[in-house]
């Protein structure tokens, strides 16, 4: 992979992980939104690089605190979740073949329906919730997890409505999106395999998340978590326009 190519991952990366771990959103959106508009890698080898950075900054810490998982809610969004994964896949290949313009459009009306569900207020409902809503959030995320290794905006939507715990929601979240990943992770094989220099850049780059997730806990003190937010959603949001800009036939 060029030098050029690999400082634009590295740097993108970084951004990511430090919003991320400033504003507690958007790492998944973020790499694939930058990488698609600087043209980094292929979507498809973008959402494979997503897909493993996720899994490997989430599974540690769910393996140490199983038992704050929301049971009920973990396997109804995963049950509905897992068939739309593949859906969503099977889609990513298709329009990635010959229709990269109509994906890319795509991507940027996600992105923005996203930062619209982000900015809403959670309004607190029952501690139960209905099974519908959990199945629904399911649904859009295995979706969007299927195509653009982004499976979290409408789980995160949901859960965060809940009267739970903090932590309980947490690790319930990153319990489904370890889960989610891995699936993805064991679907590539039967769609668009990575080349040697993906899998290369998805190892190296842990390092970088690992040091740059620990440079966001260290000012998270001296910053705003609302003003972080704010600069996030608009990043994306400046982005999903750009993508749908860029991609509509005029």
């Amino acid at each position: 992979m060029p030098l050029e190519t690999l400082i634009a991952m590295f740097a993108l990366l970084s951004l990511a992980t430090l919003l991320q771990t400033l504003s507690g959103f958007g790492f998944g959106l973020m790499v694939v939104s930058s990488f698609t508009l600087f043209e980094v890698m292929p979507l498809t080898a973008t959402t494979f690089l997503v897909s493993v950075l996720s899994l490997f900054n989430s599974a540690s810490l769910v393996i140490r605190n199983t038992s704050h998982i929301n049971k009920r809610a973990f396997v109804i969004i995963l049950a509905c979740g897992v068939p739309f994964i593949a859906v969503g896949y099977t889609l990513l290949e298709y329009l990635s073949v010959s229709m990269t313009s109509w994906l890319n459009l795509l991507l940027g009306f996600a992105i923005l329906t996203c930062c619209i569900l982000l900015l809403i207020k959670r309004d607190k409902v029952s501690a139960s919730g209905r099974d519908s809503g959990f199945a629904i959030a399911g649904a859009l995320g295995g979706l969007l997890g299927g195509l653009f290794s982004t499976f979290g905006p409408p789980v995160v939507f949901q859960c965060y409505r809940q009267n739970w715990p903090i932590n309980e929601i947490r690790i319930t979240l990153l319990a489904v999106f370890s889960i989610a990943a891995l699936i993805r992770l064991c679907i590539v094989p039967f769609g668009t395999l990575p080349s040697k220099d993906v899998i290369m850049s998805a190892l190296v780059a842990i390092p970088v998340i690992l040091i740059f997730t620990r440079i966001g806990r260290l000012i998270a003190v001296k910053v705003k978590p609302q003003s972080v937010r704010t600069v996030a959603l608009s990043i994306l949001a400046i982005s999903g326009v750009t993508l749908i800009f860029q991609n509509v036939s005029l």
